[in-house]
């Protein structure tokens, strides 16, 4: 599996259109490539465990999207229901985003998907809001501690297993 993220920004008329845009260079290339809204994401190691969730939920017949881009943000976003997800990617207006970019000729849509994406510095999400979006108490990050939100996300991608 080849993969690379990369942090980056974006403005966006029409979400459709742009997906449209990302989805061309992705078939082009051969690669499956998502964006992610960086205030909703706790880092690289979350996307990296939501990509092997997804990966390991097409190879056993159990996804629940169609696409492995939707089974990426069903897992990212920690939701059963493919209408949720969409939430954790694109929407109009200025977007700090994280880029995924899986398989297929990886450098050629990087090269391709900057003409969309300006990369910047890695944005860090705001903590209310991953609390927010995983349901994340403050008794339980007061027992494990700020540093370690990230695993608690990570807990909450992984448990989507179990929720099936």
């Amino acid at each position: 599996m080849t993969m690379d993220i990369f942090s980056g920004t974006l403005e966006v008329e029409e979400v459709a259109r742009t997906l449209k845009s990302v989805n061309a260079i992705g078939k082009e290339t051969k690669s499956t490539i998502v964006l992610l809204d960086a205030a909703k994401i706790a880092g690289r190691e979350h996307i990296e465990s939501a990509v092997l969730h997804a990966k390991r939920s097409f190879a056993e017949g159990k996804n629940i999207a169609r696409t492995l881009s939707m089974e990426i943000l069903v897992y990212a976003s920690g939701q059963r229901q493919c209408a949720l997800a969409p939430r954790f990617g694109l929407h109009e207006g200025h977007n700090q985003v994280y880029v995924l970019i899986l398989d297929g000729d990886v450098a050629s849509a990087k090269d391709r998907i900057q003409k969309i994406v300006e990369i910047s510095a890695e944005i860090r999400a705001d903590t209310k809001v991953l609390m927010q979006e995983f349901d994340i108490s403050e008794e339980e990050l007061s027992i494990v501690g700020m540093s370690r939100i990230g695993e608690l996300v990570q807990e909450r991608v992984a448990m989507l297993d179990a929720w099936r």
